[in-house]
């Protein structure tokens, strides 16, 4: 009996770290959402969470994207998939931009360095809002990747 359980039953090793285990269990964008509103200030949480002034760009995006559907097609070959595409004429690994978000630092403590830093070892580009907590030069220094600023 111990060997049919075994077989189809995994065990995950011990994480040590609250943080690591909380973000492990995740499997979707809402699980984040509850994460993050049971571990923020309510103020923080919603600025990071609303949208500006009525939110009804906010509510028309969620819609939209709502109605996105995954349509997986099993048995095709993956093995050389190339996500890469240009914006503007630049290179990108993939059509994706990381927005402009201001105020980073009250989540996290490197705010948008954090962000600058893994925008480029992604191969995306990214932009530095106008109410960013760190300067175009602070965010130079630490990235070298393809950098944008909200006018």
């Amino acid at each position: 009996m111990y060997r049919t359980f075994r077989s189809v039953v995994q065990f995950d090793s011990i994480t040590l770290d609250p943080v690591e285990r909380r973000l492990k269990k995740a499997a979707c964008v809402e699980d984040y959402r509850r994460i993050a509103k049971r571990r923020l200030p309510f103020g923080v949480f919603d600025y990071i969470d609303g949208g500006a002034e009525d939110e009804r760009t906010l509510a028309r995006n969620v819609t939209t994207f709502s109605d996105i559907e995954f349509k997986p097609r099993v048995l095709r070959d993956v093995s050389n998939i190339d996500t890469s595409t240009t914006i503007f004429g630049r290179p990108a690994a993939m059509p994706l931009i990381l927005a402009p978000t201001g105020f980073t630092r009250i989540a996290h403590s490197q705010g948008e360095l954090a962000v600058a830093r893994a925008a480029a070892q992604a191969g995306l580009p990214w932009s530095l809002s106008t109410m960013g907590t760190r300067s175009i030069e602070e965010v130079a220094a630490v990235s070298d990747g393809e950098k944008w600023f909200q006018v």
